[in-house]
């Protein structure tokens, strides 16, 4: 039994994404596709700073003594 590197899978996976994005290109609307996922994923981004404002805020509880007996 013999292992595979890491090194030597990556250019195959490499060669195997272009060939199965080649494939894919030539399909009519694919191309239009990607465009208006392209554009969903750029706006999405302006979104991010909205979320992290309104997430569930951490509960900080704050004392002016200490509960040492």
């Amino acid at each position: 039994m013999t292992k595979h590197t890491s090194k030597s899978q990556k250019p195959n996976r490499e060669q195997q994404h272009a060939a199965m994005l080649k494939e894919a290109l030539t399909r009519p609307g694919v191309r239009e596709v990607m465009q208006v996922y392209q554009n969903y994923q750029e706006t999405d981004k302006g979104l991010d700073s909205y979320r992290q404002a309104t997430k569930c805020p951490e509960i900080v509880t704050t004392t002016d003594h200490a509960n040492v007996q």
